[in-house]
């Protein structure tokens, strides 16, 4: 037992011990008692309170697990600060800002427009002409 539980144990047992005078003196210790007793136990919920949300108690940690956390911790500051220095550089394509303005002007989606890509084939003209030749003619 701690000392304190020790004092106060002991201040409850001697003021057992004296007589009350009178009729007033035994209710306002009774209301003092009332009122220590309730103070007491917020104090036990308070404790009970901080150690369920500080964690496990009394749970030991071995320094590999703390140098995990540590390397973890670290990592995720790296990508944060990454995240940040990313959104503070400007990364807009002169398209996509060109894109942006038009879709504003006009209120509503823009469809994309793909350049036709001119398919390029291994034969040439002549190779197709000489190809419908023989087909055709034979």
């Amino acid at each position: 037992m701690s000392a304190k539980l020790l004092k106060q144990a002991i201040e409850i047992v001697e003021e057992d011990l004296q007589p009350i005078p009178n009729k007033k003196a035994k209710q306002l210790k009774e209301t003092t008692d009332k009122r220590t007793r309730f103070k007491i136990q917020n104090k036990r919920q308070a404790i009970l309170q901080k150690q369920t949300v500080s964690g496990k108690h009394g749970e030991k940690k071995n320094i590999v697990t703390i140098r995990e956390e540590l390397k973890t911790n670290n990592k995720k500051a790296e990508e944060n600060i990454k995240r940040l220095l990313a959104l503070s550089m400007n990364s807009v394509k002169v398209k996509d800002a060109e894109r942006i303005v038009r879709r504003a002007h006009k209120g509503r989606y823009v469809e994309k427009t793909l350049p036709k890509i001119e398919q390029e084939s291994i034969f040439t003209e002549e190779d197709f002409r000489a190809f419908e030749e023989e087909y055709f003619n034979s």
